[in-house]
């Protein structure tokens, strides 16, 4: 229809709200990837600070235990185990001890010191569980740090007292597989964080380019109001023929009656006032004030 009415200006219209169009759901889009992006990076900013001080303090338990820790002749670590209430420190007596606590121990919820290893308290929790319908006391055993420290979810080996009585120096063992497990994490979250870094810092290119297309779209919707408003010229001859004449009053000459046999006077305003107070030289006034004969050769202050 803009082709055709050789007035391009709707067409231009069109093209310019859809392409504004375009680069509004493109400016949306990528301020939502922004946000997403910064909400990775606030995330796994705090995860690689959280684990860094889980290495620290892991380590620095694992040098603890290193600087206290005796083997024998062949390097092996021993199990200077100590059990509160046994004077042994045969592995196996120690271990059926533990097992009793596993099975007689009720903490309420609390982490109770039961014994030490190398300094390392160790403890056990009492745990409410339910197993096919019925509840159960779980005691839990851990051997604490820094952090507490289990092996085999803190559960003895209830079959094999020697196990038993290892099972915390197994726990501590376990420290330096926890800090690589850490580190490895660690230096994942080191390559995407720098990456996350670029992608939150980055800003839309093209908001200039959509500022401009608006102030485009806004000068030509002014330009399409201007031509279809009317002009003067079209204004005028609709208006033709409906203008307000002025209202004039009428005053019709209707013939004076007169009651009995006095004519009206016929005075010369010479020397009479009209109904305003002034005189009118040779002038006849006849019937009411305002009407007046012109009469040049009578004289003046001629009464009738």
């Amino acid at each position: 229809m803009a082709l055709l009415s050789g007035n391009t200006d709707l067409l231009d219209k069109a093209k310019l709200e859809k392409r504004i169009a375009s680069l509004e759901g493109e400016r949306k889009s990528f301020n939502k990837g922004r946000r997403d992006s910064e909400f990775k990076l606030e995330s796994k900013t705090g995860e690689l600070r959280n684990n860094t001080a889980f290495i620290d303090a892991m380590t620095e338990d694992w040098n603890r235990f290193l600087s206290v820790v005796q083997t024998d002749k062949e390097g092996n670590r021993l199990n200077m185990i100590k059990v509160d209430g046994v004077d042994s420190t045969d592995e196996k007596v120690i271990g059926k001890r533990l097992q009793e606590i596993a099975k007689n121990t009720t903490t309420g919820g609390l982490y109770t010191q039961v014994g030490e290893l190398y300094g390392f308290p160790i403890k056990v929790v009492s745990e409410r569980i339910l197993k096919e319908g019925l509840e159960f006391t779980d005691n839990r055993f851990v051997v604490e740090g820094n952090y507490k420290y289990t092996y085999n979810n803190g559960h003895l080996a209830m079959a094999d007292p020697l196990a038993a009585a290892r099972n915390f120096l197994n726990a501590i063992e376990r420290i330096p597989p926890i800090i690589d497990q850490y580190k490895a994490k660690n230096e994942v979250l080191e390559r995407e964080i720098p990456q996350l870094q670029e992608i939150t810092g980055k800003v839309w290119k093209k908001e200039v380019e959509l500022k401009q297309l608006k102030s485009e779209l806004a000068a030509l919707d002014r330009k399409i109001q201007l031509e279809l408003a009317p002009t003067p010229e079209i204004a005028d001859k609709e208006n033709e023929g409906q203008q307000v004449k002025p209202e004039t009053e009428v005053v019709r000459n209707r013939p004076t009656q007169y009651h009995g046999d006095t004519p009206p006077q016929i005075r010369s305003p010479a020397n009479e006032q009209s109904s305003t107070g002034n005189f009118i030289d040779n002038h006849i006034v006849i019937g009411r004030p305002g009407l007046y004969v012109k009469d040049e050769n009578r004289p003046k202050g001629l009464k009738i």
